[in-house]
């Protein structure tokens, strides 16, 4: 298990469209950045230079091509039993974020290029999960492999629910399908796990707060942009007290 050296450090998550990096001060969490994939010449290591960083990849840009130093987190250094060899490191990292933050059962629900549901029970083990695309790769690919449909942005509010054009039929796609998705999984979730709790994160984290905000019950879930944060900090230093201090989600 990694162990901590010095009082500044970079977590760093490089996804299939961003580069997440997190910037601490011993266990606080200072500053976060999300970050285009391209920009891979300009980050914060130019500002903070020679920090220790702990992180992960899970997209086509390799770990050490953005910073060459990085302890390289692997699902080894995560101790949550039962997970499948295949499992995304930074489902993993979250997972674990919230199992140490929130507890267990608990939920992940976390809205990026993917949509992903990612379970732990009352044991902290995992409970397996589900891989569904995400709501901007859904509108892209309307766009992309139809011949006459356009892109539609996500919506910021209820369209209506029988479009009368194909924008508004493509938003209510957009809208009331991700909704049904989740109603249903998240059914299920508490129905196995009436103590549970969700918790929603990721780049596409308001607009899924916003469909969790029409069915379910405020007590039931909470959003953190930071999970996969909580989870490097939980690995670089086990024994450290876990709290989440205040910083803004977006």
């Amino acid at each position: 298990m990694v162990s901590p050296q010095g009082n500044h450090w970079f977590a760093l998550i490089i996804g299939n469209s961003r580069q997440h990096w997190a910037l601490f001060t011993g266990e606080h969490l200072s500053r976060t950045w999300h970050l285009p994939l391209e920009e891979l010449a300009s980050n914060p290591a130019q500002a903070y230079p020679n920090l220790p960083c702990w992180g992960a990849s899970v997209g086509s840009v390799p770990l050490h091509q953005v910073y060459p130093s990085a302890i390289a987190l692997t699902l080894e250094d995560i101790p949550i039993p039962r997970m499948y060899p295949t499992l995304g490191i930074d489902r993993a990292l979250a997972l674990w974020g919230a199992l140490q933050v929130y507890g267990a059962p608990v939920c992940v629900v976390d809205g990026g290029t993917a949509l992903t549901l990612t379970l732990a029970n009352e044991r902290g083990e995992f409970a397996g999960g589900v891989i569904f695309p995400g709501v901007g790769l859904m509108a892209r690919a309307l766009a992309d492999y139809t011949a006459a449909l356009p892109w539609v942005a996500i919506p910021t509010e209820p369209p209506p629910r029988w479009g009368t054009t194909t924008t508004t039929a493509i938003e209510s796609g957009l809208y009331y399908g991700t909704a049904a998705v989740l109603h249903s999984y998240l059914g299920a979730f508490f129905q196995e796990f009436p103590q549970g709790k969700a918790i929603v994160t990721g780049g596409d984290r308001p607009f899924l707060s916003g469909l969790l905000r029409t069915f379910l019950d405020p007590d039931r879930w909470c959003e953190d942009d930071h999970l996969a944060f909580w989870g490097i900090r939980a690995l670089r230093n086990p024994t450290a007290k876990i709290e989440v201090n205040s910083v803004h989600l977006d």
